[in-house]
């Protein structure tokens, strides 16, 4: 198979270092310095003390059809990539967008927040396949992706029944990444959201790793309360999503492993806010459903003057006191 990947950054680079040392003919779309590095010295991934290192083809952009398209760039530079890449979707090529948040083909059409340009709504949704990816990468400063846990990738249609996915399948699980083919791809993604969305935007305000957020009382009392906004969401389009006491253990789980938002923060990049936080949010104003943590915390994050912040003590007390109105107000 002819696969491509969109973005080197930490899940790219990882994806792309397992694919291509299983011998598969890989593409990496990668821009300046990344894809000078990439061109010179291939791409590695240190899995738990094994290094996978490979060599790829790396280019600015796509130039003829491939088998299948992964985008890891960032949710927000979806639609542009897409368009930049369009020589490599042809119509038989499967599109398999792998960002966080609340994805674009989720409803018929694309949530607010989620299409940016108007790219994402032309796309033909049959050959789209929804992802989710369980994967813990962050990047060293030379460049080599580093990891935790073995890749778990769910896919699902977007829409159709059309396409043998069996190849692509089978190259994936070839390559050490279990991959699996779910009919029920949405509830899988509003499960990974939940655990999003209560920890990235926290993570990126105070700067704390997921078990940090899991031990300190008044950091998990927020996460769950925000989480309880989006589950009570979910829950009126029919989605049963896990309880905090799930959402406790992974957080101590995961250990001390930053976030993407607070690699994004600390790095001074743009945060995914749009399609982990004000998709979700904006959809559930409709239904009725305020998610009032959720916009608590992006109040304090919107007038914060650098994140993560060095004191986030009045930040903390805001989102408590918030909470615990709003608690009340439903009592």
């Amino acid at each position: 198979m002819r696969l491509a990947i969109i973005g080197a950054g930490n899940i790219g680079t990882a994806m792309a270092a397992l694919l291509a040392q299983a011998g598969l003919e890989v593409t990496v779309v990668a821009r300046g310095a990344r894809l000078e590095c990439i061109r010179a010295e291939g791409v590695a991934l240190n899995d738990r003390g094994t290094l996978h290192q490979a060599r790829v083809t790396a280019v600015e952009a796509l130039t003829e059809p491939m088998d299948a398209v992964f985008v890891t760039v960032k949710s927000q530079d979806l639609g542009a990539a897409l368009a930049a890449n369009a020589a490599g979707i042809g119509p038989d090529t499967w599109v398999i967008p792998m960002v966080n948040g609340l994805p674009f083909w989720f409803f018929d059409q694309p949530a607010p927040f989620t299409d940016h340009t108007g790219d994402l709504a032309r796309l033909n949704r049959e050959r789209v396949l929804g992802a989710v990816l369980l994967m813990t990468v962050q990047t060293s400063a030379d460049g080599v992706a580093v990891s935790s846990n073995t890749p778990t990738l769910s896919l699902g249609r977007a829409a159709g029944q059309g396409g043998d996915l069996g190849p692509l399948v089978q190259a994936l699980n070839a390559a050490g990444v279990r991959t699996d083919v779910t009919d029920t791809i949405r509830t899988k993604v509003l499960v990974k959201l939940l655990a999003n969305v209560a920890t990235n935007p926290l993570s990126a305000l105070v700067g704390c790793s997921l078990a940090e957020i899991g031990r300190n009382e008044a950091l998990r009392t927020i996460a769950f309360g925000i989480a309880d906004g989006f589950r009570a969401w979910a829950k009126a389009m029919g989605y049963d999503l896990p309880p905090n006491a799930w959402l406790g253990d992974l957080l101590l789980d995961a250990g001390e492993f930053e976030t993407s938002m607070l690699q994004d923060a600390r790095a001074g990049r743009t945060l995914e806010l749009d399609a982990i936080c004000r998709a979700p949010m904006a959809m559930a104003a409709q239904a009725g459903l305020p998610m009032t943590g959720l916009k608590a915390l992006l109040a304090e994050l919107e007038k914060a003057p650098a994140l993560p912040l060095r004191d986030p003590s009045a930040a903390l007390k805001n989102l408590t006191s918030h909470l615990t109105h709003t608690a009340l107000e439903r009592i």
